[in-house]
């Protein structure tokens, strides 16, 4: 994939067929470490197999399918990157993803469109609730779908949808994200 958000968006999707009512997605840029972190954490039923299981490229819990490349490919971006992919228990009790960028490496895919990501999956998953937080260059911006919801209402969920977006629109442009 050309950005790693496309990597993201089928990470957050794996969590929504996983259960999950309760999503965190970090992103920070670690500029003294050369790192670029992306972790996507849910509540969901967790991993149904071993970690090394479910990087396997011909793994797939979904009925009618062969294989499983979303989790291998965005590993393979991390590793051609510099940096690697490692999957465990989340906090929230779900599964925890975390992949690693060197933020310099010439490989490595730029971010994309983060905020369009998270509203193609919180406008098809109404109630979802889902925590963003990114931080780069001293700066952190936290989005909280229930903060906007709260604010706005869960009945128009459409419109709390474009808000969060917005929001993380603006935190990337006010921390100046690099990635």
């Amino acid at each position: 994939m050309q950005e790693l958000s496309l990597h993201v968006l089928d990470v957050l999707e794996n969590s929504v067929r996983a259960g999950a009512g309760a999503i965190a997605l970090s992103v920070e840029e670690e500029p003294a470490r050369d790192a670029l972190v992306i972790r996507v954490e849910d509540d969901g039923r967790g991993l149904p197999v071993p970690p090394a299981q479910v990087l396997d490229p011909f793994f797939t819990t979904k009925p009618g399918k062969r294989t499983g490349l979303g989790l291998s490919l965005f590993r393979l971006a991390a590793e051609q990157a510099g940096g690697g992919l490692e999957l465990g228990r989340s906090e929230l009790g779900g599964t925890c993803v975390r992949a690693e960028f060197r933020l310099s490496h010439v490989d490595r895919a730029p971010l994309g469109d983060l905020a369009a990501t998270v509203l193609s999956v919180l406008s098809t998953n109404p109630g979802l609730d889902l925590r963003c937080s990114l931080r780069a260059g001293g700066g952190e911006r936290v989005v909280s779908v229930a903060e906007v919801a709260a604010r706005i209402g869960v009945d128009d969920w459409l419109r709390v949808a474009r808000e969060v977006c917005s929001r993380l629109r603006d935190g990337i442009r006010e921390i100046e994200m690099k990635a």
